[in-house]
């Protein structure tokens, strides 16, 4: 890391804790593709622009399907197809339940998956196959068909890492769905570890205690059996394209957002770590990749990174020490990879290799960390980029990221903000989507409509994909004005820091001459007596 570097880190780290500066005030962001590092050998372009917190696409022949999540409602949820002259359509916006997650198409059937539904899309209408699937801090995320003709689908959990707590009620959903709770997959035995919090649901000054596996204020008792349920939190489903045959994969995971089959036909999904938040705090949880077997449980809500929560790296400062939810534990399956803790691993795709190379590799939609909130402390911007995984040595590589640390809102350059999937193109291009800017802080999400955006990094050589630039997706009806996210300047963060810097070493010095002055005096009236 060079001084430019380690003063914006160290600066953008404090101003995030202290103060924050306002970001911009434009629902349309400026956008540099010389403010993005790629490999020598490749390039990076914009391709389409102006959309809002878009979560996913795919291609569709050569047109290109974004979906507008809709989340926290920034925005209208829909569905927009992208076509090479440039022309642009709405495929679905009725409907939907934000936030729209993940996008499939077979037989010139579009897929849905938005908040506790899979749908297919009828006209601009949609039909649900698959309804009541849970949905709290996480949801019902990517779909993919595999090879026996079946959809598979991740499903995030519920809450952090599995007690309803005051963390839920500032993200929004406790207040509305009191009765939520986490669900296992399987029958589960509680240790009947139980948790006492303030009780934001009422006006008095009163305590709840919430065990895990409950709604919030419901204790739980040594002993407590929970039954599982097929549509449970953490887990690889698979179904029918009809809906039919919905049935458990894989278990103990905690939010696998991007799930992928490789070129022999292997799953594999990404998880996100757990955060330092809520009742019950996990302290240096990695992001994974993992391989997906049939059966296997990863270790969600007890075990993390392989080992049991239980040991001390996963202590928070200033945090009670998590302990074991469960009396017993399924055999363990651990990850493959793992990535820096709250980097945010989202979106995946295996290289087909040819003109772009890395035949086979993992590449990785880094999301970004949401420090301070998540993790506890400050840290270094980790995440806003995307990661390649060499899937023979397991060698983790940055392959995009910015030129200054962190996201594109939080300094003075105009690339990345948040990666939120990968998807390779027909020309075997990579194409990034870009969730655009979003902050979390106490007082809950904050997003920047607009700012979203889909980018392309290909070989040198290619052409363009659009030789008239990139496309400006009009906007889907007129999304409530948001408060704009209290991020640092990362670049003006610098600027402040440099010359913070440069006063004190000035300061510095000048005290440095009166100490030698003053002890040249004194050696002087010494002398002279």
């Amino acid at each position: 890391m060079n001084m430019r570097t380690a003063i914006v880190v160290l600066a953008a780290a404090s101003v995030m804790a202290i103060t924050g500066v306002r970001a911009q005030d434009k629902s349309a962001r400026e956008i540099d593709p010389n403010d993005v590092n790629v490999p020598d050998g490749y390039r990076v372009e914009a391709v389409a622009t102006n959309l809002t917190v878009p979560t996913t696409a795919i291609f569709d022949g050569e047109d290109l399907l974004v979906a507008e999540s809709g989340f926290n409602n920034a925005g209208q949820a829909r569905v927009v197809r992208i076509r090479r002259n440039g022309t642009t359509e709405v495929v679905v916006s009725s409907g939907l339940n934000p936030p729209v997650t993940g996008l499939a198409m077979r037989d010139n059937t579009l897929y849905v998956s938005h908040a506790g539904k899979v749908s297919i899309v009828q006209g601009n209408g949609l039909k649900d196959i698959v309804t009541d699937l849970p949905h709290g801090d996480h949801h019902n995320n990517k779909i993919v068909f595999g090879p026996d003709g079946k959809i598979y689908m991740g499903q995030g959990t519920i809450t952090n890492t599995g007690v309803v707590g005051i963390d839920n009620y500032l993200f929004g959903w406790l207040k509305e769905r009191p009765q939520l709770h986490e669900i296992p997959c399987k029958n589960i035995t509680l240790t009947g570890e139980n948790f006492e919090t303030e009780n934001p649901l009422t006006e008095a000054d009163d305590k709840a205690t919430t065990g895990a596996y409950k709604p919030f204020g419901t204790a739980s008792t040594p002993g407590e059996v929970i039954r599982g349920n097929v549509k449970c939190g953490g887990s690889i489903v698979r179904f029918n394209p009809d809906g039919s045959g919905f049935e458990l994969v894989a278990w103990g995971l905690r939010n696998p957002f991007g799930v992928q089959f490789d070129g022999s036909g292997q799953l594999w999904t990404t998880n996100h770590g757990a955060d330092v938040r809520g009742s019950r705090n996990v302290f240096n949880d990695p992001d994974y990749l993992v391989r997906v077997e049939q059966d296997a449980w990863y270790g969600f809500p007890d075990y993390f990174a392989g080992q049991p929560v239980t040991d001390a790296r996963f202590n928070a400062p200033e945090k009670a020490k998590p302990a074991f939810l469960w009396r017993e534990h399924p055999q363990r399956s651990d990850a493959f990879v793992t990535f820096t803790s709250h980097a945010a691993a989202n979106g995946l795709a295996f290289s087909p290799g040819g003109t772009f190379g890395y035949e086979g590799d993992a590449f990785i939609a880094a999301f970004g960390t949401f420090a301070p909130v998540t993790t506890g402390i400050n840290v270094n911007p980790a995440g806003f980029g995307v990661l390649r995984v060499d899937m023979k040595t397991r060698e983790v590589h940055e392959f995009v990221d910015n030129d200054l640390p962190g996201p594109a809102y939080m300094n003075t350059q105009n690339g990345l903000n948040r990666p939120t999937d990968v998807l390779f193109g027909r020309d075997g291009s990579l194409y990034i989507v870009d969730w655009g800017a979003s902050t979390l802080d106490t007082s809950g999400l904050k997003l920047v409509p607009g700012t979203g955006m889909v980018w392309r990094v290909f070989k040198e050589g290619q052409a363009p994909l659009f030789t008239s630039g990139a496309v400006a997706v009009p906007t889907g009806g007129n999304p409530p004005e948001q408060i704009q996210p209290m991020v640092p300047n990362v670049g003006e963060t610098y600027r402040m820091a440099s010359t913070t810097l440069m006063l004190l070493v000035g300061g510095l010095l000048i005290a440095i001459v009166a100490i030698v002055l003053a002890f040249k005096f004194l050696r002087r009236k010494t002398r002279a007596s």
